[in-house]
């Protein structure tokens, strides 16, 4: 398995994995959306060594002051790969020197150690550091 950041040659396998592999036309939708509009501040794929498309993870940019990045979508049928395309995503976005980043609750955000800052929040966050060996 390759994490890789997307390249223009995978839009269209991208459009037929979210499409037909996932079932989730309407993400699909989304991200040709965000592309247009040049919102999208880091696109990871996770593929096989065949190049076939096994997870994505998308970043936008929050629209906040405090320099955050909103993780939009973050999908691998296979479990296993969820925390290594957030880890890579997360490593990266502070090498750009991004310091947070927001997700909508979920169990996967849990398990990646986002929590809300305040006790109503509507978002979950987690604040970027340096990767450790």
């Amino acid at each position: 398995m390759l994490i890789r950041s997307e390249a223009p040659a995978d839009l269209v396998k991208l459009d037929r994995w979210w499409r037909d592999d996932i079932i989730r036309p309407y993400q699909a939708d989304q991200l040709k959306q965000w592309r247009e509009a040049g919102l999208i501040s880091l696109s990871l794929l996770a593929t096989s060594d065949m190049g076939e498309v096994q997870g994505h993870i998308v970043v936008i940019d929050a629209q906040m002051d405090n320099n955050s990045q909103e993780i939009a979508l973050w999908h691998s049928p296979d479990p296993d790969l969820l925390m290594p395309l957030l880890n890579e995503a997360e490593s990266t976005l502070f090498e750009f020197g991004y310091t947070q980043l927001k997700i909508m609750p979920s169990a996967e955000a849990a398990r990646a150690e986002f929590a809300p800052i305040q006790a109503n929040d509507t978002w979950w966050y987690k604040q970027l550091a340096a990767a450790t060996a």
